[in-house]
């Protein structure tokens, strides 16, 4: 079989053992490099650099960006990474 037959998936041979053919192939995290996706608990990204850091850090360990949202100073309220204005209550951020 040549190089273009393998490609275009006719004629597996050795059991389909091709690579599309290999048992647990669908499992295997196959897109998400060898460990598969990170488990949803490992940590939190980072808002700046999309790094996982451990559950409890505050900064980066990639890029140094705080990971724990800022507050807003009138209203208290938890502000979204990279928002201008409080969803609360309106005041400009940093303000």
């Amino acid at each position: 079989m040549g190089i273009f037959e393998r490609f275009l998936g006719g004629g597996h041979h050795r059991g389909g053992g091709g690579h599309h053919g290999r048992k647990g192939y669908q499992d295997s995290g196959h897109g998400y490099g060898y460990g598969g996706p990170p488990p949803r608990d490992s940590g939190i990204a980072c808002p700046n650099c999309r790094a996982i850091n451990g559950p409890q850090a505050r900064f980066c360990q990639a890029c140094g960006a705080s990971t724990v949202p800022a507050a807003c100073t009138q209203c208290g309220t938890a502000m979204q990474p990279g928002a201008k204005f409080c969803g609360q209550c309106g005041k400009a951020a940093g303000q």
